[in-house]
């Protein structure tokens, strides 16, 4: 889907791209393996050097929560090198236990906390705000050349009471992107 030089860009499972043409977002990268004890597999595995090409063009990787589809500890350590050497930052939202923040900055990766319901800058046009939702999960709202693009993930609203509480607080999206 492209916006004007933004675009977003399916990868795998609950993992995709959002750009300005200038900088990108990479979110919750599970490419290979199964999670869940080996009950839950991919449609299909991407390939490494795939990978590689994406993490060439891109300047931040978010993390929704530390659900093994969404926080793939084989793919910080398989991609490692190319993370750090391009210096991509990890975002991830504030938690009272730390693990997963514990856990990339024991492996020296750059992260960059952030705050529930606060802006974030990425670039011109581009900034976005992650939303807690629950204990662990979080959603991600993007506001990228006056486009707001709300992704959901893993948390569902189940009532017309909190559609209605969410869309007056966040307002009305463009395109919004839930479950895969």
């Amino acid at each position: 889907f492209v916006i004007m030089n933004s675009y977003i860009k399916f990868i795998n499972h609950a993992s995709f791209v959002v750009s300005n043409g200038n900088k990108s977002i990479l979110t919750d990268p599970w490419y290979n393996g199964s999670v869940f004890n080996n009950s839950w597999n991919l449609l299909y595995e991407n390939k490494q050097n795939d990978i590689e090409k994406i993490l060439e063009s891109t300047d931040y990787i978010w993390i929704s929560h530390e659900h093994p589809d969404h926080f793939s500890i084989p793919f910080f350590k398989n991609f490692k090198s190319i993370i750090q050497k391009k210096n991509i930052k990890i975002l991830f939202q504030e938690t009272y236990d730390k693990r997963v923040i514990n856990f990339l900055k024991n492996n020296k990766y750059h992260v960059i906390e952030l705050k529930d319901n606060s802006k974030f800058i990425i670039d011109n046009n581009f900034q976005i705000k992650i939303v807690k939702y629950g204990i662990y999960d979080s959603a991600i709202i993007f506001d990228v050349d006056s486009k707001k693009i709300f992704n959901l993930n893993d948390c569902p609203i189940r009532s017309k009471k909190e559609l209605l509480s969410f869309k007056k607080y966040h307002g009305e999206c463009d395109i919004l992107l839930s479950q895969f």
